[in-house]
């Protein structure tokens, strides 16, 4: 399958690659999934030009996490709306500090259909092969 990971821009000019997307793509990678990260915190980049990206490339799944904050909460925002603003629907999954204290809430907010509490590396390779086997039906699911 295909992925896209996105680290959020934390509004920062110096940044540092994030161990957490670092180790979920490594074990999708070594699952034999395709990963792409891209990286609003490195280039700024806008929601809109987000969402153009999205059109222009075949991912099945589409997955970031976040810190708490309000800058991190509106950065989750935004990126949530470029996600949503794309031409198909990709599966959305949403992790972090920021989502894990009131997943309910950030579920419906952020519009996510998959909401990661804790670390994430076993839940996405067991979540891709449920999504790989057809066997991903539920909407709106959590995962501790």
């Amino acid at each position: 399958m295909n992925v896209l990971l996105i680290v959020p821009d934390n509004g920062s000019y110096i940044s540092t690659f994030p161990l957490g997307i670092g180790y979920i793509a490594a074990v999708l990678r070594e699952a034999g999934h395709y990963v792409e990260i891209y990286s609003k915190d490195v280039y700024h980049y806008s929601g809109d030009h987000l969402t153009k990206f999205l059109n222009e490339h075949d991912f099945d799944v589409v997955g970031t996490g976040t810190c708490g904050g309000y800058y991190q909460y509106r950065e989750a925002k935004e990126i949530a709306k470029a996600v949503r603003n794309a031409n198909r629907r990709h599966i959305f999954i949403v992790g972090g500090h920021l989502v894990t204290p009131e997943p309910k809430y950030f579920i419906n907010l952020l519009d996510a259909d998959i909401i990661v509490l804790g670390e994430g590396e076993e839940t996405m390779k067991e979540l891709m092969t449920r999504i790989n086997r057809g066997g991903y039906s539920i909407y709106k699911t959590f995962s501790e």
